[in-house]
């Protein structure tokens, strides 16, 4: 698998990120040999943190007419079923403030007899199944809501020697109040979102002849760079690339790192499989010198009510 290596910075303090871009099928034996293989590229490479994608375990669930089929690859990839895999991953990480130290990966698991989309942290210091380190998506497109209950509003944000992170997955990129809350209430650094985002959708302007039938990938873009800008916090985010397996929806890939401007610094392909890795990501540092040029954010605290303690009512114009 094709690796693209950029160097941040002359800090060897900061860590080095691996964000995986991946064509995730719709078999788990072969979706877990390959983040196996990422890892061990990452132990390599000498990264710190390494992104998966969303349902990288089982792949994107699909419109089955009975749900049979989808229910049995869900039951078949539920977090518990692949333990083996993911305590060796585990167990490979470092826990001597060197190497890989953490893992962010999606997958399905079982609660109160439904399945749930969760987000997983590992770390040698920490119990993954623990509730207080996982995040259940909040926003289910309507596809999913055939097959997973909706979490609660409980947000992840975990604190490391290089900053606090926050968890999003996929469509929750499309409620900017989530990443906010993300930003200015838990005081984040960096957001991190994994996904299986679409590409194909048209729009078209035909007066104006423009015409896009990329329109979702569109949007992962300008809401990756808009949600690192808006609150000005690192995004880092993860997607899947390629054909679904047995619908044949296309996945955008992109994944990619954005900087608190809003400036992609490194985006991976839109077509094929690789692996995005930079080294030195000077995560708070690069962040205190952006909000120290300019931090509206400071603006924002002091002026800012929430929007369901505002009084707002829509004005007749004559």
């Amino acid at each position: 698998m094709r690796v693209i290596e950029r160097t941040f910075s002359d800090n060897q303090q900061c860590p080095t990120v691996l964000v995986a871009n991946l064509h995730v099928t719709a078999d788990v034996a072969t979706n877990l040999s390959r983040m196996e293989a990422v890892i061990e590229v990452a132990h390599r490479k000498g990264a710190n943190i390494v992104i998966f994608p969303e349902l990288c375990v089982t792949g994107y669930v699909w419109d089955d007419e009975d749900s049979g089929d989808v229910m049995q690859l869900l039951e078949q990839g539920e977090n518990s079923a692949v333990s083996a895999t993911i305590n060796r991953i585990r167990d490979s990480l470092s826990d001597n403030q060197r190497g890989l130290e953490y893992v962010f990966y999606n997958n399905v698991r079982r609660k109160d007899g439904a399945f749930y989309n969760s987000t997983f942290v590992l770390n040698r210091s920490i119990d993954y199944n623990q509730e207080e380190f996982i995040y259940d998506k909040v926003f289910l497109p309507p596809l999913e809501q055939r097959y997973f209950r909706q979490g609660t509003d409980k947000r992840l944000a975990i604190e490391t020697k290089w900053g606090t992170f926050g968890f999003l997955i996929c469509y929750d990129l499309c409620f900017v109040e989530l990443a906010k809350h993300y930003a200015f209430q838990d005081h984040v650094d960096a957001i991190v979102t994994m996904a299986h985002w679409r590409s194909e959708a048209v729009r078209e302007y035909a007066s104006m002849n423009i015409m896009t039938d990329h329109y979702y990938g569109y949007l992962w873009d300008l809401m990756n760079s808009s949600k690192a800008a808006y609150n000005q916090v690192w995004s880092l985010a993860a997607n899947a690339v390629g054909p679904h397996d047995v619908n044949g929806n296309y996945f955008w890939g992109g994944s990619g790192i954005w900087a608190p401007s809003g400036l992609s610094i490194v985006q991976a392909s839109n077509i094929t499989a690789e692996l995005i890795l930079v080294h030195n990501l000077d995560i708070q540092g690069q962040l205190s010198r952006e909000r120290d040029d300019f931090n509206y954010r400071i603006d924002f605290s002091r002026f800012y009510n929430h929007i369901d303690q505002q009084d707002s009512t829509p004005q007749r114009l004559s």
